[in-house]
């Protein structure tokens, strides 16, 4: 009888005679394709043979079964790593993870595969996403740690502009590799930070860059230009050839005015485009709706163009004088700050002004404004913008160089009239607007592309591990 063919298969495997368990189950499954756990018995006994392409089919075959067996899931795996596949092991565990068939003891020995593979980014990305199974976490940070150890190490130097755009990049490097950053001042000190590293990090395309590239190369080098560098004289100082990557955040306006200064730096250095990332966890989204209060958001510089906020608030106070602007930022330049204090003052609108100083919590300095407008004459990405985009706000951007690509068509001004048209119109979708900064420019793309990068500079410098650090292999679980 067919119960037959399976229970002689349970027997003869429990007995450990293979080949006739496999040909039992084999019989059974001509009658009954669609029973998932025969197909799972079945690839047991394959793997056990050593037959690892047949128990891949046929564990993949039970997962395709309405009665799939949990057990299929963890099998697949240990059949992938057995294999050499810890790519499709990976794969596999992120996409079943929440079935509870997975836990931490899979993520290290998929990761131990990799790093036998001389993989160490992706061994270190199986056990970053270890965090999320269940098991014995002090294991999984031992073996973080022990990786991290082994990996490129990376030094960054910020100069004067400060961490304000990389501190979620050094936070996220320091999960996976030894990272330093130069607290010091001579180029002694920047010589034997870059010599501790494997690859320095140079952001902003300014003093320690211009330092760091004209000292002889130790290292791979990366700068990160973000706009106003372009504009001045700095890159002219590059000593280019010591230079293993420039990063630019986007603005094709900013690269061509590089080329202008630099016309064969495309032949010089390697050129890589990675937009800035929001962190759209910091960013509370709530649906919003047209409403009275505007926001600024930006340092009072001329970059950022306040001339043109006001006459366009002038323009709009006319048609609806309950229209209110808050600006937060720093307002160091007096010639400025003058300017437009006369000007409010003038147009009768010193009431309609609220300078709010620089905001330590934009998300509840957001929370009760209706729309963001920009007035710049250019950004390389405009991250306020986008992140006031993020909860919800809508945007009213001047259309500056580069704007259309950032940003798209939408929500584009030229004159104080269409600022206008801009506040006015009845059309207004928070849902679009967040959607707008998931799809284009998250975090964890910024994050993985950076990665990549660093990645492959460790993996052509290194050639990876000596000592694989693979844990001995956990017995395959059989389901009969």
């Amino acid at each position: 009888m067919l119960a037959d063919h399976y229970q002689r298969g349970i027997e003869n495997c429990e007995a450990g005679r293979l080949e006739e368990a496999l040909a039992a189950f084999e019989l059974y499954l001509k009658e009954r394709p669609s029973h998932g756990k025969a197909w799972n018995d079945a690839g047991t006994v394959l793997y056990r043979l050593g037959r690892m392409d047949e128990a891949i089919g046929y564990f993949l075959n039970a997962l395709r079964q309405e009665d799939r067996p949990g057990q299929a899931c963890r099998n697949l795996v240990c059949a992938y790593l057995k294999a050499g596949q810890p790519g499709r092991a990976m794969q596999q565990l992120k996409t079943t993870a929440h079935e509870q068939h997975a836990d931490i003891g899979l993520a290290v020995r998929t990761a131990a595969e990799f790093q036998r593979q001389q993989e160490l980014a992706s061994a270190m990305e199986m056990l970053q996403y270890g965090k999320r199974l269940p098991g014995d976490a002090a294991v999984l940070e031992q073996q973080i740690a022990q990786l991290r150890n082994k990996r490129a190490r990376i030094a960054f130097f910020c100069g004067g502009d400060g961490q304000t755009f990389l501190k979620d990049i050094i936070e996220y490097c320091r999960q996976r590799y030894p990272v330093r950053i130069f607290e010091g001042q001579s180029p002694a000190e920047v010589f034997d930070l870059m010599q501790w590293s494997d690859i320095s990090w140079f952001e902003w395309c300014t003093e320690l860059a211009q330092t760091g590239t004209n000292l002889p190369k130790v290292c791979r080098n990366i700068i990160r230009l973000h706009r106003y560098e372009a504009y001045l004289s700095w890159p002219q100082t590059i000593r280019w050839e010591n230079v293993d990557t420039l990063i630019t955040v986007g603005n094709s306006w900013v690269i061509a005015a590089l080329k202008q200064c630099i016309r064969d730096i495309e032949e010089r250095v390697r050129i890589v485009t990675i937009h800035n990332g929001v962190d759209l966890d910091k960013f509370a989204f709530k649906q919003r709706r047209p409403g009275k209060n505007i926001a600024f958001a930006a340092s009072l510089r001329m970059v950022k163009n306040p001339m043109l906020l006001v006459q366009c608030m002038a323009e709009l106070w006319k048609r609806d004088p309950g229209y209110q602007l808050y600006y937060a930022g720093t307002t160091h330049d007096k010639l400025l700050q003058q300017y437009i204090e006369h000007g409010l003052e003038r147009l009768g609108m010193t009431h309609a002004f609220h300078f709010d100083g620089f905001q330590e919590d934009m998300t509840a300095w957001l929370e009760d404004k209706n729309y963001l407008v920009s007035t710049s004459v250019i950004e390389s990405q405009g991250m306020g913008i986008l992140e006031a985009m993020a909860a919800g706000i809508k945007p009213v951007i001047h259309d500056f160089p580069g704007a259309e690509e950032i940003f798209g068509k939408d929500h584009l001004f030229a004159t104080p009239q269409e600022f206008c048209k801009k506040i006015l119109e009845s059309q207004y979708d928070s849902s679009a607007y967040r959607e707008f900064v998931e799809r284009r420019y998250p975090l964890d793309r910024q994050l993985l592309k950076i990665n990549e990068l660093l990645a492959e500079f460790e993996k052509q410098d290194t050639g990876g591990l000596t000592d694989s650090g693979v844990l001995p292999e956990e017995a395959a679980a059989a389901a009969v």
